[in-house]
C-alpha cells in the first residue's frame, strides 16, 4: 500500500485583529473547558447535585489547570528564559527590541497541568465537602480525557510534541519547524487514544 506524506504548515492564528490574535490552540482549550462544563453539568445533574458547587469546580479547574500548565513549563523547560524575564511567566507578552508585545501564552505543558489540577481539586474539596475526593476525581477524568484530545489537537496546529522520523513517505513533514522528512504524527495519535479512552470511561460511568 502505497502512503504520500502530509506537508504540513498552517497558520497557527485562526484570525487577528491589530496585535491581538486567536490562535488554533487557545481555541483548543477553550473547547476543552466549554465541552468539559457540559459533560460534568449533566454528571451533577444525573446524580442530582445542585450546579452552584459545578461553578465553584469549574473555576477552581480552570485556574489550576492553566497556572499549572504554565508553570510546568516554566520550571521544567524554559527557566534559563524566565528567570531573567519574571514579568513573562503569569502575563501573554513577550520582551522584544521593541519593547513588550502581546503573544499569548506560548508555553503550556500538560504535566504541569495534571499536577494543577490535583492540587485545584484538593483545595476545592477542602471548602466544598459535598462529595469525596475519589468522588470527584473519578468523574472528572471523563471530561478531562476528552478535552486532552483537543488540546493535542491544539498541539499538531503548533507543530510540537512531534514524533519520530517514519523513515517511509508516510507521516507530516512540519514545514513551520523547517524541516523536509516526514515525521508520525505523535500528537493525532495521542488524540485519538485520549478519544477512545473518553468513551471507555463514560460507559464504565454509565453502567
Amino acid at each position: 500500500m502505497y502512503f504520500s506524506k502530509i506537508d504540513w504548515a498552517p497558520s497557527e492564528t485562526l484570525f487577528k485583529i491589530g496585535d491581538f490574535g486567536i490562535h488554533y490552540y487557545s481555541l483548543m482549550f477553550i473547547i476543552a473547558f466549554s465541552l468539559g462544563y457540559y459533560l460534568m453539568k449533566n454528571i451533577f445533574n444525573d446524580e442530582k447535585i445542585s450546579l452552584d458547587y459545578l461553578e465553584s469546580l469549574f473555576v477552581y479547574m480552570v485556574l489550576s489547570i492553566l497556572l499549572g500548565a504554565r508553570l510546568g513549563d516554566v520550571f521544567f523547560y524554559s527557566w534559563d528564559y524566565y528567570q531573567n524575564h519574571p514579568v513573562e511567566i503569569l502575563l501573554p507578552i513577550r520582551d522584544t527590541p521593541n519593547g513588550y508585545t502581546f503573544t499569548g501564552f506560548r508555553g503550556l505543558a500538560s504535566h504541569g497541568a495534571v499536577i494543577g489540577s490535583l492540587i485545584g481539586l484538593y483545595l476545592y474539596r477542602l471548602k466544598f465537602k459535598e462529595r469525596s475526593l475519589l468522588w470527584l476525581l473519578d468523574r472528572v477524568t471523563i471530561p478531562v480525557s476528552i478535552g486532552a484530545s483537543f488540546v493535542r489537537i491544539g498541539n499538531f496546529f503548533n507543530s510540537e510534541i512531534v514524533g519520530k522520523y517514519s523513515n517511509s513517505n508516510f507521516g507530516v513533514v512540519f514545514l513551520n519547524r523547517g524541516e523536509s522528512l516526514p515525521r508520525h504524527p505523535a500528537q493525532l495519535y495521542e488524540a485519538l487514544g485520549y478519544l477512545i479512552l473518553f468513551f471507555l470511561l463514560r460507559q464504565v460511568y454509565k453502567t
